[in-house]
């Protein structure tokens, strides 16, 4: 059990605290608004403070100096910043994680040091958001795409058309339509619920299916897809942090549009984005979309930070023509609403999410993404110990009781992808990727692949 403190209590920092306390961790949240933590306190077992996460005074009453790990999720990236460093100087926390919003605190781009306040990992929502929709892009026919191992193994999202080659079939027949292509399913939902799967299973249209593959056989996402098309235009509706950062990524690829409505941040645009077409105009004018050929926009990516907007803006450009439809929505409920009539919806809470539990679970996660509909996860865990110290290590996946909907995937040693059966055996430092039907569940999950004491 570790000791963690979370400052802001907003979307992703009450679900993180949440998440947290599920896997039996002493979590503390800060926020400066009580009413956000009188909520909190009603139905999860978290001690609250009321405060501003940059005074010291809150933080010693938060019993930083007694803290494994500070994650700093609030509103304020200048907050974020001076909390981390006095969780550093002050109270020597071990691990301090920052949330910053703004682009410039990306190290990959402008040389931002983290020494400077004191923090172990910066969490860049624009720069995660940009990866997932890039992901996306490049895969089309999916609505989620991950990478793992290396990038060597990829889980891919996809759902099942009226005229794709699963409907209406047996999942075991999938192999006679294609016969050289390895591919392992980790889940299925069908109504947003997910169902067991197995080689009877007749997958229905609008089924979501979660694949697991290698890259190169993973190109058969496209079989899925009606009248799949070679992408290269793009349209990006809003120019705020992700807007840019995503523009940037793809501008190199693809014929690049973004549409920012603020005339500064226009001018700012044009002038800092070199391949990419910068409009300032209202997204949802319907002239201006067709004037700018909406019909032949391969991917409409609706990224402003206001929900409502994203949404009318998206369906607007599907329905003059554009060929798919993506939006960040936060708002859960909006998210369940528009979900079959938007291509792929965004949460910028789960990707956020899934990049600190990867930091703070712990050394042996390698990487965490929720699954689905934000309920499950998919987890890359590097396993360690002998067979005297762990209860895994030299036994057959057959062997041991994983948690309820709980699935290894694959595994990943020495450098080599091997599709799970039940048959084989795990070794040391394999790296397991293992879907998770129930997050609170990891808890289970950690004490099966804990180390003995002897191992030490």
């Amino acid at each position: 059990m570790k000791k963690i403190a979370v400052l802001g209590g907003g979307q992703v920092g009450s679900s993180l605290a949440k998440i947290l306390t599920d896997d039996g961790n002493d979590i503390t949240l800060v926020d400066i608004n009580s009413s956000v933590l009188e909520d909190l306190q009603e139905d999860n077992d978290i001690k609250t403070i009321h405060g501003n996460g940059s005074s010291p005074s809150t933080l010693k009453q938060a019993e930083l100096n007694d803290c494994d790990i500070l994650i700093a999720t609030t509103g304020s990236d200048e907050v974020n910043l001076v909390s981390c460093h006095l969780a550093k100087k002050m109270f020597n926390v071990p691990t301090v994680i920052a949330r910053l919003r703004n682009s410039e605190f990306q190290i990959s781009t402008s040389g931002f040091d983290l020494d400077l306040f004191s923090i172990d990992s910066i969490i860049s929502p624009s720069k995660l958001v940009t990866d997932f929709i890039k992901n996306i892009i490049e895969h089309p026919g999916a609505f989620q795409a991950f990478d793992f191992a290396d990038g060597k193994l990829q889980v891919i999202g996809a759902t099942v058309l009226k005229d794709g080659p699963l409907a209406g079939k047996k999942l075991s027949e999938f192999k006679n339509h294609l016969p050289n292509v390895d591919v392992k399913v980790v889940a299925l939902y069908r109504n947003r619920k997910t169902i067991p799967v197995n080689g009877s299973t007749i997958i229905e249209i609008g089924d979501d299916i979660f694949f697991l593959a290698t890259p190169e056989n993973m190109r058969f996402i496209s079989e899925l897809s009606k009248n799949q098309s070679r992408i290269e235009n793009i349209m990006i509706a809003g120019g705020g942090n992700v807007g840019m950062t995503l523009a940037t990524a793809l501008s190199k690829k693809f014929s690049t549009k973004i549409i920012e409505k603020n005339l500064l941040r226009s001018k700012y645009l044009s002038e800092s984005l070199e391949d990419t077409v910068v409009l300032n105009d209202d997204i949802s004018d319907e002239s201006l979309l067709e004037n700018e050929g909406i019909e032949d926009v391969d991917f409409f990516c609706s990224v402003t930070n206001d929900d409502q907007m994203n949404i009318l803006s998206a369906k607007l450009a599907k329905d003059l023509g554009a060929n798919k439809s993506i939006s960040i929505i936060n708002k859960l409920s909006y998210r369940k609403l528009v979900s079959k009539e938007i291509d792929v919806v965004v949460s910028p809470e789960d990707v956020t999410i899934g990049s600190i539990l990867a930091s703070v679970r712990t050394s042996d996660v390698v990487k965490v993404h929720s699954l689905g509909f934000g309920e499950a996860e998919i987890l890359e865990i590097i396993i360690h110990g002998d067979k005297n110290t762990s209860k895994v290590v030299d036994r057959k996946v057959s062997d041991f009781e994983l948690p309820t909907g709980c699935k290894i995937g694959a595994i990943y040693r020495d450098g080599d992808i091997i599709l799970m059966h039940n048959n084989l055996t795990i070794k040391s430092n394999d790296r397991l990727i293992i879907y998770l039907l129930h997050k609170k569940d990891f808890s289970k999950l950690a004490k099966l692949f804990q180390v003995g004491i002897g191992f030490f």
